[in-house]
């Protein structure tokens, strides 16, 4: 009796793993990414998505001229002809410089209610502030990040607006930025975020980042005004 014929080659097995022919690491690799192992993925998607808002928070619509350094003189404004009326618009250009950083100071220092913004400074802000948690707010203020935040950041965000937006006024009026103004309002961000929480592990792991991204950015910047930089791509 003849045996039946051999198969020249043994049929094809079909590939169905989600890894490629050939791969032959084990299954315990590939089961082993469950789902703690997504939730650190998504946490560090969080951080990084975070951490952008550090480098962009605080930026105006419009190119402004970059910040001085802590402690250095404000520039001479050449364009005004001296001896003429532009003086004492300059003048009144400084003192609502000064007075917002006063504002600023008494901000970042915790001090109640919106009255340290004068109405000179209100009109250069070009809105009136609002008392939100017995802090001076910016109502419009937000914390413009493309990642959740827990609901209880707003107000701090909006105090922490109202600050920046504070700093942006003196240096428009090409007034220094008193050396460690802008982290001191950053310090007070921390605080009100932290408050915010009520003691909520993930949200004070969350506040920590933000106030890490914030003060980057302040460092970054050389601890001058928020202003809107220009990107190199």
């Amino acid at each position: 009796m003849t045996p039946p014929p051999k198969h020249p080659n043994p049929p094809a097995v079909p590939h169905t793993s989600n890894r490629p022919a050939g791969d032959h690491r084990s299954g315990t690799a590939s089961r082993s990414r469950g789902p703690g192992s997504r939730a650190v993925a998504g946490v560090g998607a969080a951080v990084a998505g975070v951490v952008v808002i550090g480098f962009f928070a605080g930026t105006v619509a419009g190119a402004a001229p970059a910040p001085a350094a802590p402690g250095h003189a404000a520039h001479t404004d050449l364009t005004r002809p001296h001896g003429t009326d532009a003086d004492a618009d300059t003048g009144k250009d400084s003192d609502t410089a000064i007075a917002a950083l006063a504002a600023a100071r008494k901000i970042a220092d915790g001090t109640p209610g919106a009255d340290m913004v004068v109405p000179a400074v209100a009109f250069d802000l070009g809105y009136e502030p609002v008392v939100e948690q017995a802090s001076a707010a910016k109502r419009t203020g937000d914390c413009s990040s493309p990642v959740p935040l827990p609901r209880s950041f707003e107000p701090a965000c909006r105090v922490h607006d109202l600050g920046y937006d504070l700093l942006r006024v003196a240096h428009r009026h090409r007034v220094p930025i008193p050396p460690g103004l802008r982290s001191d309002l950053d310090a007070l961000l921390a605080r009100q975020l932290h408050d915010s929480c009520e003691g909520r592990t993930a949200c004070t792991v969350m506040a920590d980042i933000a106030h890490a991204a914030v003060q980057l950015n302040t460092v970054r910047q050389r601890h001058g005004a928020p202003v809107e930089e220009t990107l190199p791509w």
